[in-house]
């Protein structure tokens, strides 16, 4: 069965991706506009050819998304819903952009500065978040009040969610993405019941969540560095298109512990969605 699976920055260089790869002509490794930041750091040449090392040996395997801003105004209708994510256009064209990245690693003076105009301006959205940190961090722990100490201790230990936990989860999740479609920069349209739990906004909403709840339960995302928070958020982007595909490929164990419970809150709101009628 072929699998599209989201690649952490992590694994971009790992023995892991190209086994994946290799296993099937069909398997493709989804890449975000999230690891484009991140492999765009330091030296960036170096920095970024590197990380593309092993997608050179299967440049017809990789699906490059839209960016993250703009995913964020899509509609949540079931139909279409993974096909509007991809950059067709950035996808077909890879392996070109692998071409380019060979011809800067030897030399090409234009393709060099290209590659470090891009470098600047990943540098600079990153440090926006880190900026960002401790005011989020603040908030997060404020949305973790509404669990009792006996839930955050199973959160603590990676117990399941009981069902209470779920339904306080999916409201507290729902009243949050309303509140972010209406203050969104792009004034993306507020979707109807059925299709919020499939926009990007409530995703990370919920995977940010857990993510609070996880720094909850373990004294509070005030005792979290500033730069941890950030690397954090980023996982929770990494994190939420992996619910679009089928898996997230990273040696980070929290973030796949938040994949797998966002999929299960994701499957419990489509099964309340079935019951209240809103899908059939």
């Amino acid at each position: 069965m072929a699998l599209d699976i989201v690649v952490d920055t992590n694994q971009l260089q790992s023995a892991r991706l190209r086994a994946f790869l290799e296993a099937s002509t069909a398997n493709r490794a989804v890449l975000t506009d999230y690891a484009a930041m991140e492999i765009h750091q330091g030296d960036a040449v170096k920095s970024i050819c590197n990380a593309m090392r092993i997608l050179t040996d299967f440049p017809t395997q990789v699906l490059v998304l839209r960016n993250t801003q703009f995913i964020c105004q899509l509609s949540g209708r079931a139909a279409g819903l993974q096909r509007r994510l991809i950059d067709r256009s950035l996808t077909s064209g890879f392996p070109d952009y692998i071409r380019k990245l060979d011809a800067a690693e030897r030399g090409h003076h234009a393709l060099r500065e290209e590659i470090k105009s891009k470098a600047a301006d990943a540098r600079l959205q990153l440090n926006r978040m880190l900026a960002d940190a401790a005011d989020v961090a603040k908030i997060f722990d404020d949305l973790a009040v509404d669990f009792d100490k006996e839930e955050r201790r199973r959160i603590r230990d990676g117990e399941p969610f009981t069902s209470k936990m779920v339904d306080t989860l999916i409201r507290a999740v729902m009243d949050v993405a309303i509140v972010l479609f209406r203050s969104h920069p792009r004034s993306p349209r507020v979707p109807s019941f059925k299709e919020l739990p499939n926009t990007f906004i409530f995703r990370n909403s919920l995977c940010c969540y857990l993510l609070a709840l996880q720094w909850a339960s373990t004294g509070g995302a005030k005792d979290v560095k500033d730069h941890k928070v950030r690397n954090d958020m980023v996982d929770s982007h990494f994190i939420t298109y992996a619910t679009y595909f089928d898996g997230l490929l990273t040696s980070d164990a929290k973030a796949l512990l938040l994949y797998k419970r966002a999929k299960e809150v994701l499957a419990a709101t489509h099964s309340a969605a079935v019951k209240s009628g809103c899908i059939h």
